[in-house]
């Protein structure tokens, strides 16, 4: 956002886009903003209020012709200038993720500050959810909440929106050193290549590559208690000297698993189990 919009609430950064819409992309076009008011389900008065608070920053010119509210108005220079680089912002997927990503890190933040664990459905009514005066689509939040669990900056507790959100102290930190930009803290601080575990269902452990994730991408079926299996052999292998090679069958599951890695299409859960299992799968196999 520029200077100009950096304070703009939803409802203003809306009327701002409406006018850019009727104006036809023309600035000092002067615009009947009722219809505005009436598509919104909002009063006259606050229409005018919305208009005075963008004539305050430059952004639009009101006509005061004495009528009843709501005026006519027109986008000033500025105004178009900071309207059409909305408008690319909103047609631009980066964009859209870069501020959702951020948004759901500061959501979280202030919720989890307040000792509260929320569910990722509430997020869409927490005043973060709208981008530019739109409100972000259900696949745009849970794609990059998936991405925030991936980098170790948030914990996901359940299945979807019903999930239980809750940071990490990556995340904390993220939030509280450099406004909660996530590009910028990743490229910055990436999270640790390796093997971390954590608990699931029963004893199981598995890898923070995050199986689930994977097979949701992929259409693929890694069991973590299988994936558990290798790595008690690969343990075996590296911390009890002279312990008898693996198994043909822990053999075979480990060619499977590995053949199921080089098939997967490229994505963010596949790199991650490919740095974290691959070198286990080598030394199962011998190579």
């Amino acid at each position: 956002m520029t200077r100009h919009t950096a304070s703009l609430g939803r409802h203003e950064v809306r009327l701002l886009l409406w006018l850019h819409g009727q104006c036809g992309r023309q600035a000092d076009v002067p615009v009947p903003t009722g219809e505005f008011g009436r598509q919104k389900n909002m009063p006259a008065l606050g229409v005018a209020a919305l208009a005075e608070a963008l004539q305050e920053r430059g952004l639009v010119r009101v006509h005061e012709d004495g009528e009843r509210p709501p005026p006519d108005a027109e986008l000033t220079a500025a105004g178009l200038a900071q309207a059409e680089q909305l408008v690319a912002d909103l047609e631009n997927p980066d964009a859209v993720r870069r501020y959702t990503e951020n948004a759901l890190i500061m959501w979280a933040y202030e919720e989890n500050r307040s000792g509260r664990r929320p569910r990722l459905k509430e997020f869409f009514i927490a005043e973060q959810s709208s981008f530019h005066g739109q409100v972000l689509g259900q696949g745009v939040v849970e794609g990059s909440a998936a991405y925030l669990r991936q980098a170790r900056l948030l914990t996901l507790d359940g299945e979807a929106i019903a999930a239980r959100v809750e940071l990490t102290d990556r995340g904390r930190t993220c939030a509280t050193s450099g406004a909660g930009d996530v590009s910028a803290y990743v490229a910055h601080e990436p999270a640790p290549a390796g093997l971390t575990i954590g608990s699931v269902t029963g004893n199981v452990n598995v890898l923070y590559g995050d199986i689930e994730t994977f097979n949701q991408e992929t259409g693929f079926s890694l069991d973590p208690e299988q994936i558990h299996q290798l790595i008690e052999a690969d343990r075996d292998l590296r911390h009890r000297p002279g312990v008898a090679p693996p198994s043909p069958e822990t053999r075979t599951l480990a060619a499977r698993v590995r053949a199921q890695l080089a098939a997967a299409p490229n994505s963010t859960a596949t790199q991650a189990l490919l740095q974290t299992i691959g070198p286990i799968l080598a030394r199962v196999l011998g190579g």
